[in-house]
């Protein structure tokens, strides 16, 4: 189990993106262990479609890969303070190679994906009156999206830069931006099959930070996402946090 009694987030409005299951699920269920209102999403249109609990979360349908799926989900938010982007890429099976290149570039481009969805929360993000503002957290399934069109190895690297970037230039917006990456065998996006079911002051800005655990792996992302989302960190972005 994490160290969630650590924290208290009671009042805060959490959003796990790709909560349902492994990693994004176990976060999920800390934040709401902790007291915050948390909504997860999944590729599926129903909750019940799901094996794992959902019963403590809201649940919103949302396909990274589509524009309009993502602008869907960006109304239905009124307020937030905290964005997990524990989504992994899975596309489509038998998704033609030129769809598939499409997908690439927009992504990288930040026209779709996890970094098109943060875009979008923003203006919603800066408007959080949690201690340090409003924060995103980035996992390691992140870097699927990026293997779309590059190496595993450069795909950590372009999220560590972006990350660091991003801590920089929103936080004036008053929007924390942090990651957090474990490492691991390097596995491909995935493509799954009809019937196959899918597995206010000075802040420290840019660089990596590095953290042993000695707990399960999905437990110890979810203690660092807890401890980055929390008024202990509330002077820390651009950061990634290391879990080996």
């Amino acid at each position: 189990m994490t160290t969630s009694g650590s924290y208290d987030f009671t009042g805060y409005q959490v959003l796990v993106i790709g909560g349902t299951r492994g990693e994004g699920h176990t976060i999920a269920s800390s934040f709401a262990a902790c007291g915050a209102s948390v909504t997860v999403t999944g590729t599926m249109m129903l909750r019940s479609l799901y094996d794992s609990d959902l019963s403590a979360f809201d649940y919103e349908s949302v396909n990274l890969a589509r524009q309009e799926s993502i602008d869907h989900l960006v109304g239905t938010i009124n307020h937030i303070d905290v964005l997990v982007l524990a989504a992994s890429c899975n596309l489509p099976y038998g998704l033609p190679p030129g769809e598939q290149a499409f997908v690439a570039e927009a992504t990288r481009s930040g026209l779709l994906g996890p970094t098109f969805l943060t875009t979008r929360l923003r203006l919603k993000l800066g408007q959080s009156p949690a201690l340090g503002g409003g924060c995103v957290v980035n996992t390691g399934a992140v870097t699927s999206w990026l293997q779309l069109a590059t190496t595993p190895e450069a795909a950590q690297r372009e999220l560590v830069e972006s990350t660091a970037r991003a801590g920089d230039n929103w936080a004036g917006l008053g929007v924390r931006v942090n990651s957090v990456l474990h490492a691991q065998r390097s596995v491909l996006p995935r493509q799954y099959a009809p019937d196959s079911p899918p597995s206010g002051g000075s802040r420290v800005a840019g660089g990596t930070l590095v953290r042993t655990a000695q707990t399960r792996v999905g437990d110890a992302v979810a203690d660092a996402t807890l401890f980055l989302a929390s008024s202990a960190a509330a002077r820390i972005t651009g950061q990634t946090l290391r879990i080996s």
